[in-house]
């Protein structure tokens, strides 16, 4: 990360306790916290209360994240704002159940953990696996969810043939584009309309299928949302009879993206070539953001990549991070933490010289493999 990305840190995390927000700001953070399911936030874990303590020192009035399962009548959002203590009622909330796992197949009358069992066009182990929440204290005007949309109907001219599932078979013609979900939201702050749009987009990573279709669906995801913000992408659009009143977003309108668009800018993906066409027409919250995902582990190859995006038109930014303790150029009330007293999986491969890891950088890895960003904006 670069040096301006320290000290962005630094400063909110020093500004982030008054805890003062004005009418015309939006105090934005999105995290992907790994897996985020009913049984976490019913019960004291490890990960829940990592996951508290990180939210409790970031500021927000709005709140985006990937990966919660929407396995319990669509109520883990406000599950996680109670666990966070905050007056649920004070927040208005869109919370779309993923395509992920919808094909998954049970075994007497239950979802497994068996890889075997799992959807292979939409992963996932049950359904509404990795789905996507939203939470505001500004009210939500408008709330549009686009999932079913199939790739052939955006994309005519992808040729599905090519590609073949992990266990070999070919893909289904009438798949959809999203894996999860398309999120598009309005919320008033100010008397003033913003537009916020979510996307968990599909991993441009094969996972030892060399016949996937991640890398051109993840490239194909983002044409979308580059359609959908700016009226164009790189082929001409024409949307389906169904969808024919579906219109991109204005020109001239407030508009937010965030989420986990699960390519990086710093690589040659199909989908990065789109990302970095897309920040062209759209400002990203960093100017050279560092990694938001690594493995947990603090061993030296940790495989950083910067996946999570938060990029804005029509707005000023005032402030704006990713929260990496690690990357703090200065820091008190330092805790530290032997690697002896870690889990295993924390330390392999870790540097004999190191003796003692900061606790708050534990706590990250506890939490999930992605880190918070975040970004505050004015009318």
């Amino acid at each position: 990360m670069k040096a301006l990305n320290f000290v962005i840190v630094f400063v909110l995390l020093l500004s982030c306790s008054s805890k003062q927000t004005r009418d015309d700001e939006i105090k934005l953070v999105h995290w992907n916290i790994k897996e985020l399911e009913s049984n976490k936030l019913r019960k004291k874990n490890d990960q829940l209360t990592s996951v508290k303590n990180i939210l409790t020192k970031l500021d927000f009035n709005a709140l985006s994240i990937n990966e919660i399962q929407y396995d319990s009548r669509g109520e883990n959002m406000e599950l996680l704002l109670s666990q966070l203590k905050e007056d649920t009622d004070q927040f208005a909330v869109s919370f779309a159940k993923a395509n992920t796992g919808k094909n998954a197949k049970k075994v007497k009358g239950k979802y497994t953990k068996d890889r075997k069992n799992a959807d292979q066009v939409n992963y996932g182990l049950f359904p509404g696996q990795y789905s996507t929440g939203f939470a505001s204290k500004h009210p939500i005007k408008e709330e549009r969810i686009i999932s079913d949309i199939t790739w052939k109907e955006f994309n005519p001219a992808i040729d599905l043939s090519k590609y073949k599932t992990a266990s070999g078979k070919p893909l289904p013609k009438d798949m959809e584009l999203f894996d999860k979900s398309f999120t598009h939201l309005v919320i008033e702050a100010n008397d003033t309309e913003v537009h916020i749009v979510l996307l968990h987009a599909v991993p441009s990573y094969h996972f030892g299928n060399r016949n996937t279709p991640n890398y051109e669906r993840n490239r194909d995801q983002l044409r979308f949302l580059e359609w959908y913000v700016t009226g164009a992408t790189n082929f001409n659009v024409v949307m389906p009879e169904r969808y024919k009143k579906l219109r991109p977003i204005h020109k001239d309108d407030r508009v937010i993206v965030m989420g986990d668009l699960n390519t990086s800018i710093y690589m040659n993906n199909p989908g990065s070539v789109v990302l970095r066409r897309l920040f062209n027409h759209l400002s990203p919250w960093l100017k050279n953001p560092g990694p938001t995902n690594e493995r947990q582990t603090f061993a030296a190859n940790r495989n950083p990549l910067t996946l999570d995006y938060i990029a804005y038109r029509g707005l000023k930014l005032m402030d704006a991070g990713i929260y990496n303790p690690e990357t703090l150029v200065e820091k008190t009330n330092v805790f530290c933490t032997p690697p002896s007293e870690l889990p295993k999986f924390m330390t392999k491969g870790l540097d004999k010289r190191v003796t003692c890891i900061d606790d708050d950088a534990i706590e990250l890895k506890q939490a999930s493999d992605h880190f918070p960003i975040w970004a505050t904006f004015r009318l």
